[in-house]
């Protein structure tokens, strides 16, 4: 297991670093015993705003990507001591979700979005890429829920095409799909 540090407007010691890197690697090893050294990169990007640390943790398990943000002020190790607490806790309900079947329940009808009302040209502020392999729509609604977002992209293994779940309203769940 590898942690990499990005620090974004934020001044880190190098010895609160290598505390947090200790700490990571103290809660975290346990779970990568079988893993070879490098195969997983534990990301913690650090962001510093009007003395609010920003810590966000992000890192791939079980084919999946774990994610947690959380902010303290004045200090960023009680951040990252709550994040590797979330990223424990995903671990774990990640887990028990793979363990029960989910595939065998059945899938739920997807809904048509209506087309958006045109708006004045908007500015592109962030862009995000990623890699995504094939899954099923259980399997990205599952995603979607352990990043805790509202929406996920995705390509769908049983088409091929590239399709987006969402969260609705009333709770559930609706699936777009490209023709």
């Amino acid at each position: 297991m590898i942690t990499r540090f990005v620090t974004k407007d934020a001044h880190v010691p190098n010895a609160v670093q290598e505390t947090m890197n200790k700490r990571i690697h103290q809660r975290m090893d346990a779970y990568f015993r079988d893993e070879a050294v490098d195969a997983t990169v534990i990301t913690v990007r650090i962001t510093e705003q009007k003395n609010t640390y920003k810590v966000e943790v992000t890192m791939p398990y079980m084919g999946h990507t774990l994610r947690t943000e959380n902010q303290e002020r004045d200090l960023s190790l009680p951040a990252l001591d709550k994040g590797v607490d979330v990223i424990e806790r995903q671990m774990k309900k990640l887990r028990t979700r793979l363990g029960r079947d989910l595939r065998k329940k059945p899938e739920p009808a997807p809904d048509v979005a209506a087309d958006a009302p045109d708006e004045e040209e908007e500015q592109v502020v962030r862009v995000k890429r990623y890699s995504a392999k094939p899954m099923s729509v259980e399997d990205a609604v599952l995603e979607m829920d352990l990043l805790g977002h509202s929406f996920y992209m995705f390509t769908n293994q049983e088409t091929g095409m590239a399709a987006t779940v969402y969260r609705r309203k009333d709770g559930g769940c609706g699936l777009i799909e490209l023709e």
